[in-house]
C-alpha cells in the first residue's frame, strides 16, 4: 500500500486535540514552539506536528530550524511517517510505511528498515518501560532505546509544581518524558550537542477536526 492511499484512507475523524509547547534553551530561553495536533477514532490515530525553532543573537538569528511531521497509528502501530525539515539551510525528507513484516525508510539519509512493531521517536506513544525501537521522525534513523522510570514526581512546569510520572529514555542520547494522569506529555527533554532543550506545554484545547 503506497503512502498517499494511507493517507487518504484516513477517516475524517470528529475531534482534534491541539497542544502548544515552548521550546526552551537554557542560554537563549524561548526559542520556538512546538505545536501537535492530534486526532483520534476507533480505526486510527493521525498526529501532525510543527516545530518552529529561531535562536537569536544580538537580534540576529543564527540558527533556525522548521519541521512538518505526520504519524499515523494503528492501534499501537506505526503504520505511516512523513516529514519534512528545514534545520539551518539543511533539507531532510522522511517517508516511511510498514511494507510486509517490516517498517521501511526512504530519506534523504538513506534507506533502511525496521521491525513492525516500531514506534516514532513521540512522546504521545511512550507506552512502557523496557526495551524499544524507534523511528526518528526528522532523520528516519533507526534505533533501539531502553525506557525506564515510570514513577510519579514533582516537577516544574511553568512555575508550578506538578506531580508526573517521569520516564528517561536511553539510546545514542538521553531523553526524558513527564506524563500526567490523563498520559498528556505536560514536559519533555532532549539533550542535543551537551545542550539540554525542554519543551513545555502552555496550551491545550479540542476544536473540530479540519476537513481532508
Amino acid at each position: 500500500m503506497g503512502l498517499g492511499l494511507i493517507v487518504s484512507a484516513t477517516p475524517a475523524l470528529a475531534r482534534q486535540q491541539i497542544y502548544i509547547y515552548a521550546v526552551k534553551h537554557p542560554f537563549y530561553g524561548v526559542i520556538g514552539t512546538y505545536t501537535d495536533m492530534i486526532e483520534r477514532s476507533a480505526e486510527a490515530t493521525r498526529i501532525d506536528s510543527r516545530l518552529r525553532i529561531a535562536v537569536r543573537f544580538l537580534g540576529i538569528v543564527v540558527y533556525r530550524q522548521e519541521a512538518n511531521t505526520t504519524e499515523i497509528m494503528i492501534g499501537n502501530r506505526l503504520v505511516l511517517l512523513q516529514s519534512v525539515t528545514e534545520r539551518d539551510g539543511q533539507h531532510l525528507e522522511v517517508h516511511g510505511e510498514v511494507q510486509g513484516n517490516r517498517f521501511v525508510v526512504n530519506a534523504t539519509a538513506g534507506a533502511s528498515s525496521g521491525p513492525v512493531a516500531i514506534s516514532p521517536s513521540d512522546p504521545w506513544v511512550l507506552q512502557h518501560t523496557g526495551e524499544a525501537t524507534v523511528v526518528f521522525t526528522d532523520t528516519g534513523r533507526i534505533v533501539d532505546l531502553h525506557i525506564s522510570g515510570g514513577d510519579y514526581e514533582a516537577v516544574a512546569v511553568n512555575g508550578i509544581s506538578i506531580s508526573a510520572r517521569h520516564f528517561v529514555v536511553i539510546g545514542d542520547k538521553r531523553q526524558d518524558v513527564w506524563l500526567d494522569h490523563k498520559d498528556i506529555p505536560i514536559m519533555f527533554r532532549t539533550v542535543e550537542d551537551g545542550t539540554r532543550i525542554d519543551f513545555v506545554l502552555q496550551n491545550a484545547t479540542t476544536a473540530p477536526a479540519l476537513p481532508r
